[in-house]
């Protein structure tokens, strides 16, 4: 009998493989993802599991957006893949709605939140830890805090009422952690309050975990800041301290320098979970110890 397809092609006429479904399912879930957080996600043979992904992107169940080619070693870092329409179909068909990613966060920066989160996921699926995303926790709420903060300037006193729009939403077992992921674009501090900066965010923080507002979404928070430097990191933490005088225990603060490069790329960051993460005025916070 002849061949109606190629090898390689004759399994996406099947019924979906419940690991394809799983790759469609992470896509949407981290709107970017790289391969090798993928293959690294399904655990067995790193080869096979990226060249699974070269005949779902030719059939359009998933696509490698064009923004990853504005990085000098663009031809030799894993590819960068999203969801693209026929994967969405067949999520739907599978009984899950798509993901609407109506936000205009900038490429690099939802790839950095993605390789942070994802990250935490890979390490609680081989440690045996429960891990929940966001759309387990809250399903399609939106993920924001209300808060109001006065703060005294050099020349003024000034107040803001605004929502606090962390940038994800995790939980490891029972702990609930929220991520704020910085390629270093966010000042320290700025002479107002209604432009974005650390000053504001570690304000709304406090107010949110004083006032206990975010209770209306989860029971506890633990706040993770990481950025792409560990001097900046330092540097934030430093101005919690001296200028706003403050300490938190809820408050977790990490630089790693591999997720803001264009020129390198990252492999799944599983030792997150045991690494400190530094706070002020408190010891080191170590996630698998804690949680």
């Amino acid at each position: 009998m002849v061949a109606l397809c190629a090898p390689m092609f004759c399994r996406i006429f099947q019924p979906m493989e419940a690991y394809n479904l799983d790759t469609f399912k992470a896509l949407d879930r981290y709107r970017y993802l790289r391969s090798n957080f993928i293959a690294a996600y399904h655990g067995g043979s790193t080869q096979h599991r990226k060249r699974d992904l070269g005949p779902l992107r030719r059939r359009g169940y998933i696509a490698a957006p064009e923004q990853q080619k504005n990085s000098a070693n663009y031809r030799y870092s894993p590819r960068v893949y999203e969801l693209a329409s026929k994967g969405k179909v067949e999520l739907l068909a599978h009984g899950t709605t798509p993901t609407s990613w109506r936000e205009s966060r900038q490429f690099w920066h939802q790839l950095m939140i993605a390789d942070i989160v994802m990250s935490f996921e890979i390490a609680c699926k081989e440690r045996g830890l429960q891990f929940r995303h966001r759309t387990d926790i809250i399903g399609a709420q939106p993920l924001q805090f209300t808060s109001s903060i006065s703060h005294q300037f050099s020349k003024h006193m000034e107040h803001y009422d605004g929502a606090l729009q962390p940038d994800e939403l995790f939980a490891i077992n029972n702990t609930h952690f929220v991520l704020e992921a910085d390629r270093q674009h966010e000042p320290i501090t700025r002479p107002t309050l209604n432009t974005s900066s650390y000053l504001r965010k570690i304000l709304q923080y406090r107010a949110v975990l004083k006032s206990g507002s975010y209770k209306d979404l989860i029971p506890n928070m633990m706040v993770i800041n990481i950025t792409t430097s560990p001097t900046h990191a330092k540097n934030i933490q430093t101005f919690m301290l001296e200028a706003l005088r403050m300490s938190s225990s809820a408050l977790l603060f990490k630089g790693i320098e591999i997720l803001g490069s264009r020129d390198s790329y990252p492999q799944p960051l599983i030792h997150l979970l045991d690494e400190p993460f530094q706070r002020v005025g408190h010891p080191d916070f170590i996630i698998s110890k804690e949680t």
